[in-house]
């Protein structure tokens, strides 16, 4: 695994400083015009057949600050990534190391796959950091084929945990649908729950302080996304601490246009 830590570490520090899923909700020659006037119109048609939404992310936990992540709007074919399914190499540097870079760059372009965004910045964990607060609003396009969403960020005190939601049908209409929403494992590291093993953002943003080691060991395994097991005290992290109770967070998509 690669440490790729230096966006995650550094915001942190200036903003501190400064059932998984559940629905609750020339002009051109003569015979070139009508070429061009149809392009035109081809352009002003997709224009229009672009909806817009608003989601946002809320942290429900206590003990856990959520990483930079990932969120896209994509067809039904598509996919940014599935329980069963092995991790892409995106959705692995997300739940190993909350570097959303890779994702980004896989799903931009990518077929069946509208438009993709990167959150940029943590969200806090209930009570934690001031001045990192915990939920995030975006902004983000869809069409009428490509109705889907589907977003991931890391849980930062774990080796491999994310959450998030895969492939949920956007709101056709303008009321928002609500999503609470567990934990996943991303099946690529072992749960040993050092600090060694877990990106130093952790134990910089508690609720555990410790100091940051640098430490790139990693004990990688070939399993698939499941449903992550909760912290269990194995390591370093604590259990009453570090972990949470359903939902580990609440996502609201509301159409805006």
């Amino acid at each position: 695994m690669r440490r790729h830590q230096h966006l995650l570490t550094i915001t942190l520090l200036t903003i501190a400083g400064c059932a998984d899923q559940s629905r609750i909700s020339g002009s051109p020659p003569d015979d070139r015009v009508s070429e061009i006037a149809a392009s035109a119109g081809v352009a002003s048609a997709n224009a229009s057949a672009e909806k817009q939404y608003q989601v946002t992310i809320e942290n429900m936990t206590m003990g856990q600050v959520f990483s930079p992540g990932v969120i896209a709007t994509h067809t039904k074919s598509a996919s940014v990534w599935e329980v069963g399914s092995q991790a892409s190499e995106g959705i692995r540097k997300i739940a190993e190391d909350g570097d959303e870079a890779t994702a980004v760059s896989e799903l931009s372009g990518a077929p069946g796959v509208f438009e993709v965004i990167s959150t940029v910045a943590p969200i806090n964990r209930i009570g934690g950091p001031a001045g990192l607060p915990s939920s995030r609003t975006f902004t983000i396009g869809a069409s009428a084929n490509a109705n889907r969403l589907s977003i991931a960020v890391m849980i930062i005190c774990t080796n491999d945990g994310f959450t998030g939601i895969s492939g949920v049908k956007l709101p056709g209409g303008f009321k928002p649908d609500s999503y609470l929403v567990g934990a996943w494992d991303s099946g690529t590291e072992q749960n040993n729950e050092l600090f060694s093993q877990i990106v130093d953002p952790c134990q910089m943003a508690g609720p555990v302080p410790a100091d940051p080691d640098g430490n790139g060991r990693v004990e990688t395994i070939g399993g698939v996304i499941a449903r992550h097991p909760n912290i269990t005290g194995v390591g370093n992290l604590s259990v009453p601490l570090h972990g949470w109770q359903f939902p580990v967070a609440r996502i609201t998509v509301q159409r805006l246009r």
